[in-house]
């Protein structure tokens, strides 16, 4: 025979859809987190009415949503597609194909219920004591908004849409006012038609103008009204979703996640609090880079108790001369005054002045001497015809303190990319999860991120684990579920030893409780 042969089709066999999928395929570790995990306390609705059709169990949906993110697929139409062909899919919703609008509605309804599956991976893993708690960097990224930059209004963008429309309006007004022109009632037809249309658009775009003047919003977005216009690096911008992240150092794992439409200038201080309660215990350093240096951010984070090592900024403007910048003046807490590089003093009058920054008002206070006026060295030191002016933040000395603790350990600091950015690295390059697959809302944002780094975290550790004793693990976290949903109080003494004797110890049957437990006291 010449060539290797295949199956006549029309041959009819036995076949058993669990021997088609192997022993060691990860499909039966999504099988056994999903059923290790109690839904109803996770959010989803479980209630569901008797009469009429039935509802898919939240459980085949979850584990559906797990299996297409781990294989990037992320499409409610796809997954459709793969239930009908796929052979893994088809043994682990054991032949359920449920419809496309079943599917993207379970993702669209359960953000925060999908948040806390992520935070059980984060169990998971620091159970197995994957995570350490000791170093961990925070960092953002952006992904694009299912909605266009055309899309996307601001202010200025608004004048030019009017002012255009105006332009055109005067222009076909001129046209049918003038006495010369030979229009025909078909072209003045038509005329009027095109006016008619750029009076609806300035409708529109004074709508959109007043709805700015509201709110206060510097911009409007009419795909997905959360999303915002954003730098992504350079002077590159997308309409995008800004997403905070938290990874531990010791496997990149991330320990938390954050969907926002905002800058990372204000997140330090709620990263490192929501760090802290995930963890339980303060006694961890986080590392950022220079967009995280705002002076509130170190005061909030200070409160917590959380060390942080932030990037010093660049100088915003230097002096003529280098040397002068302001690093090169010395500050005396004591006396509240600084010393020049020339040696004089630059003293207060102690009052504090608020400065507004966005939407934050800081204080801070005022440092000049009339010493140079007459000082040699005056035009190296500033251009400001009065003499050289500095101001001093309220949290100035928090500042300070990180900018020594970052000389001291820089070693430590330059680990911060190589943490926090393998999981942005696995998801947008090799996932090509750049984009938010839902539209309309940062809640409906925050489903999808939910699902990418719970499968993110899952990857992680089906490839740092071994399997079989992970999925030992999950089963018997399953058992306990469902003793302690159903016979809780009824536990006797000997069924408890029967466990300890198979594979538990007192203590770890204590530590496993703790961990099944420490998903519903997470943030959300």
């Amino acid at each position: 025979m010449k060539f290797i042969q295949g199956k006549d089709r029309n041959q009819t066999e036995f076949f058993c859809l669990d021997q088609a999928v192997s022993e060691d395929n990860e499909v039966r570790l999504i099988d056994l987190f999903v059923g290790a995990i109690k839904l109803s306390d996770y959010g989803f609705d479980m209630s569901f009415i008797e009469n009429g059709r039935p509802a898919y169990h939240p459980a085949d949906l979850l584990k559906l949503f797990i299996y297409g993110y781990l294989n990037r697929v992320r499409s409610s139409r796809q997954l459709e597609k793969e239930c009908k062909r796929n052979i893994e899919l088809m043994w682990l919703m054991k032949g359920l194909a449920p419809d496309h609008n079943t599917i993207a509605n379970f993702r669209k309804d359960n953000p925060r219920a999908i948040r806390k599956v992520f935070h059980a991976t984060v169990s998971l893993a620091k159970n197995f004591e994957l995570i350490g708690g000791k170093l961990l960097a925070g960092d953002g990224t952006k992904l694009r908004a299912q909605n266009s930059k055309k899309n996307n209004f601001n202010e200025k963008k608004i004048e030019r849409h009017i002012a255009y429309i105006d332009d055109k309006l005067n222009e076909y007004s001129a046209i049918l006012a003038s006495e010369d022109n030979d229009l025909t009632a078909e072209k003045k037809q038509e005329i009027n038609a095109k006016i008619d249309k750029h009076k609806q658009y300035k409708n529109k775009y004074e709508a959109y103008k007043k709805q700015l003047d509201e709110t206060g919003q510097v911009q409007i977005s009419t795909s997905d009204p959360d999303s915002r216009q954003m730098i992504v690096r350079n002077n590159i911008t997308e309409v995008a979703y800004n997403v905070q992240s938290t990874v531990d150092a010791k496997h990149n794992i991330p320990i938390d996640f954050k969907v926002t439409n905002k800058n990372d200038s204000k997140a330090m201080g709620a990263m490192a609090r929501r760090a802290k309660t995930i963890l339980g215990k303060s006694d961890f350093t986080i590392l950022f880079d220079k967009g995280y240096h705002t002076g509130t951010e170190f005061d909030y984070a200070h409160k917590q108790g959380v060390e942080v090592l932030v990037a010093f900024p660049d100088v915003a403007s230097h002096a003529p001369d280098i040397s002068f910048d302001v690093e090169h003046f010395n500050y005396n807490k004591e006396r509240d005054e600084y010393t020049c590089p020339a040696g004089e003093l630059l003293t207060t009058n102690g009052r504090w002045y608020n400065k507004a920054s966005g939407k934050t008002i800081n204080r801070v206070k005022h440092y000049k001497t009339k010493a140079c006026l007459t000082c040699s060295l005056f035009e190296k030191c500033t251009r400001n015809k009065t003499g050289r002016f500095i101001e001093r933040s309220e949290h100035m000395d928090l500042i300070d303190a990180n900018k020594k603790r970052l000389q001291r350990n820089m070693e430590t600091y330059r680990k911060r990319q190589a943490i926090v950015e393998h999981p942005f690295g696995v998801i947008k390059r090799q996932w090509d999860f750049y984009y938010v697959m839902t539209k309309k809302t940062m809640k409906h944002a925050t489903a999808d991120v939910g699902l990418i780094f719970t499968c993110y975290n899952l990857r992680r550790i089906f490839n740092l684990l071994d399997q079989n004793t992970l999925k030992n693990f999950l089963r018997e976290l399953g058992f306990l579920f469902l003793i302690l949903s159903s016979h809780f109080k009824t536990i006797c003494e000997d069924f408890k030893e029967r466990i300890y004797s198979e594979t538990f110890c007192e203590t770890s049957y204590t530590a496993l409780l703790k961990q099944v437990y420490l998903s519903k006291k997470q943030i959300v």
